[in-house]
């Protein structure tokens, strides 16, 4: 696997806890700007498709600007990009497994087993 194993511990709003790892991959600062830069293009070019659609371009257009805006910033606040991990729910010890995400600690999974949200933090 590709990335940076790092330790986790998962807890469900109490003090039981469980141990766990993720992959991880950390951006530098172009990497950041190329992943907010990416995200912008993606609305901004959905803004523009939404001029063809009568009536609803009225909103679209303003609504995806302005989530281009949001998301590129969001993504270039972001640390990296979990690549994948394991770890068991303390509530009920199910698997939970992490998926790729944007990595902004803590990370949060649902449980299959109990439907509780699994909180993920550094070890």
């Amino acid at each position: 696997m590709d990335g940076e194993k790092i330790l986790i511990q998962a807890n469900v709003s109490d003090e039981r806890r469980s141990d766990g790892f993720v992959y991880i991959e950390t951006f530098n600062q172009t990497q950041k700007m190329q992943v907010a830069l990416r995200k912008l293009a993606l609305f901004w070019g959905l803004a523009i498709l939404s001029i063809l659609i009568p009536v609803f371009h009225f909103v679209l257009v303003p609504l995806f600007f302005a989530l281009g805006f949001f998301f590129a910033h969001r993504g270039y606040k972001s640390e990296g990009q979990v690549l994948s991990g394991s770890t068991t729910c303390p509530h009920c010890h199910t698997e939970v497994v992490v998926r790729k995400a944007e990595l902004n600690w803590p990370i949060t999974e649902i449980c299959q087993g109990c439907a509780r949200v699994v909180r993920i933090e550094k070890a």
